[in-house]
């Protein structure tokens, strides 16, 4: 069993008949296992309940590694007979809206949704996370947007009005780069000036843009950060 295994359930928990039935138990521990032999310690794997407590829920938590900064919850809802896996809300742990095309669906025992999920969680971790970092006048980051570098969906995103360029917010309110109660959406913007790599196969990062240096390290960058609209490009 490795150092930081995932799925785990504590004991008093497994007794709570209103918690956990005992196909939800069997499907959890059979996935505990199936991730065991590549379970690591940069993500935090954690089992709960849906929101209308209608499935079991296992999932991943896991932060950019270059700061405390939350990175992306993704999962799958557990019915018995079928799961459904993809990106997650980041507090109630719903499934989002409009699947993504990375998005898991499969029918079949406990076993054999077992190895789904496992088989789903593995390849998901494996896409690869790059940071967009926009600098105004060389110098100061004002927006930066984590995102899936191979289908360009938006993970989480900030845009420090106050550092960016004159009349830009505005325009890309008038272009309806906006979302919500103001959050500017960064996929308006011009070419990043620089990316990093956060993690996966970066390989496989068919949608970076051309031209765009690569760092290993970053400077501050300051703002609140919030999750995109879904947004990706197939």
């Amino acid at each position: 069993m490795p150092e930081h295994p995932w799925f785990a359930i504590d004991e008093a928990d497994e007794d709570d008949f209103y918690e956990f039935t005992a196909t939800e138990l069997a499907f959890v521990h059979a996935l505990r296992e199936r991730t065991a032999p590549w379970a690591t310690a940069d993500a935090e794997g954690l089992v709960g309940r849906s929101d209308n407590w209608d499935s079991l829920v296992a999932y991943l938590d896991f932060c950019d590694p270059g700061s405390p900064q939350h990175l992306i919850d993704i999962g799958v809802h557990f019915y018995g007979d079928r799961v459904r896996g993809d990106r997650l809300h980041n507090q109630l742990y719903t499934l989002t809206d409009r699947p993504s095309s990375w998005a898991l669906q499969a029918t079949g025992t406990v076993e054999e949704l077992a190895q789904q999920s496992a088989d789903w969680f593995r390849s998901v971790l494996r896409k690869p996370i790059v940071l967009y970092v926009w600098l105004n006048d060389d110098q100061w980051a004002y927006a930066a947007r984590f995102a899936f570098a191979d289908t360009n969906q938006t993970i989480s995103q900030v845009y420090n009005r106050q550092l960016a360029p004159p009349g830009q917010e505005e325009a890309l309110i008038a272009a309806g780069h906006v979302h919500g109660k103001g959050w500017i959406q960064t996929k308006g913007l011009p070419t990043p000036t620089l990316y990093q790599h956060i993690r996966g196969d970066l390989s496989a990062a068919a949608a970076l843009p051309p031209g765009v240096p690569a760092v290993t390290k970053r400077g501050p960058i300051g703002g609140v950060w919030y999750e995109g609209i879904q947004d990706e490009d197939q």
